[in-house]
């Protein structure tokens, strides 16, 4: 009876958890097969609701229009403030429990949104939270964004890191947490200009970064932590200056996206070095059918090889054969490919069920390599500008996909099995993500 109670209490946490933690994507262009394919989902959006997803009645609308170009100053009444109010929760071995809220206040986009947040870590017996504040504003064809973020909080060591939601669920539920976490205190700004076809951000950072140890190795299903040690961060100021551009390619449905974070002692960083990652996402048709979505992304840290700024290999976003984040180094490199089926494997085989409930199948095959100076301690890999050709690893896999279809039009629930391939000692394994479909880059929300 008390197992069945958690598993419940897990599956609602879930649920809330992909709903409040996502982030907003739209995906890929809209001339592409998976933007067809996603775009599909206001069909089945419309059975399931019925009414209550009716198109918006825009009689009167015009007029409202012509009287606001005629009066460009006239305002009806006061603009209030929204306010919101929501509980979280989040769990990993080195924080063990959190509990806190998030305090929201704005009126976006005229004055801009203020959030504050605060929770107990019960492991560290730490409160951390802060407060950030956001203002968007569009202007002609582009959007402006301004994002400012101060406090303490707890941070993923791995930059690059996915599935932040799931793997607090997962570390929760069964003790599988392969993160590792560090403190950061202080505060971050970034400007971002978005057009239809690119999108630049420039970004500052002031933290103070130290290591955590693992306080909390025990699981609702009685597992004890799977690792238990949390890498440890190096401790020292950082004071890092970053760079990011994306574009969608003309002709090819290709978006390319590069970043790039300096640090050094001539804006008063305690660490010197310099990080950058180029990575290339496609969206091409084989039919109406499928899709096949090739990503490759290659990066490089010189300088000081500090753990957090290094990259890591395995996990949902880089190689699923290989334990989340288990390999590292100042290089990496990695290809992949999946095949996305539109056709709701259900409804193929007559199998009742509700609309809002498609199942797709698919297939991915990846390989990739770390290089260079290991975070973990480990010996020093061969390579300087690329990897030795007996370091790539590889694995072919299929995975069971739910599109929900909210938050994000472009999110899976993903279900995979990863299988090495060549001559090596790991077994297959099985993962359960949430996860886009293009993982590797931050699409073009417009």
């Amino acid at each position: 009876m008390i197992r069945s109670q958690r598993v419940a209490w897990a599956v609602a946490l879930v649920v809330a958890s992909l709903a409040g933690g996502a982030r907003a994507d739209d995906g890929a262009p809209a001339d592409s097969a998976l933007r067809r394919y996603l775009g599909g989902l206001s069909d089945s959006t419309d059975t399931y609701f019925g009414r209550s997803a009716a198109p918006l009645d825009t009689a009167g609308l015009d007029s409202a229009l012509a009287f606001g170009l005629a009066h460009p100053g006239h305002r009806v009444g006061r603009r209030q403030l929204g306010f919101e109010l929501i509980p979280t929760f989040r769990f990993n071995r080195a924080d063990g429990p959190v509990y806190g809220g998030t305090v929201g206040v704005g009126s976006a986009p005229d004055a801009g949104s203020v959030t504050g947040r605060a929770s107990y870590a019960v492991g560290q017996r730490d409160w951390i939270g802060g407060a950030s504040y956001d203002k968007s504003l569009t202007r002609g064809d582009a959007m402006w964004k301004l994002d400012v973020s101060g406090g303490r909080r707890t941070q993923i060591i791995d930059r690059e890191s996915s599935d932040k939601t799931l793997a607090s669920v997962r570390a929760l539920l069964s003790g599988s947490d392969s993160r590792h976490y560090m403190r950061e205190a202080g505060f971050t700004v970034s400007l971002e200009r978005e057009t239809a076809v690119w999108r630049a951000k420039a970004g500052f950072a002031d933290e103070v970064q130290k290591p955590l140890s693992t306080t909390t190795t025990w699981s609702l299903m009685g597992n004890r932590a799977d690792p238990e040690f949390n890498l440890g961060a190096r401790h020292g100021r950082m004071r890092e200056l970053s760079y990011e551009v994306g574009v969608q390619l003309p002709v090819v449905p290709v978006f390319l996206q590069t970043e790039y974070q300096t640090a050094g002692d001539a804006i008063g960083s305690d660490f010197e070095y310099r990080r950058y990652r180029v990575t290339a996402s496609g969206d091409w048709s084989t039919g109406p059918s499928v899709s096949i979505v090739p990503q490759v992304t290659y990066g490089r840290l010189t300088g000081e090889a500090i753990p957090q700024a290094a990259f890591y290999l395995g996990g949902s976003h880089t190689l699923r054969s290989v334990v989340g984040s288990s390999m590292g180094g100042t290089g990496l490199t990695l290809a992949r490919v999946d095949l996305i089926g539109h056709d709701d494997v259900l409804a193929l085989l007559h199998v009742p069920h509700p609309d809002a409930f498609p199942i797709h199948l698919g297939a991915f095959a990846a390989t990739g390599a770390t290089w260079g100076v290991d975070p973990y301690g480990g010996p020093t890999v061969p390579g300087i500008d690329w990897p030795n050709r007996e370091d790539w690893l590889h694995e072919a896999g299929v995975q069971v996909l739910y599109r929900p279809g909210i938050p994000e039009t472009d999110g899976y629930v993903r279900i995979s099995y990863a299988q090495p391939l060549g001559p090596t000692d790991r077994g297959g394994r099985w993962s359960f993500t949430y996860t886009r479909a293009l993982d590797l880059v931050d699409r073009i929300a417009r």
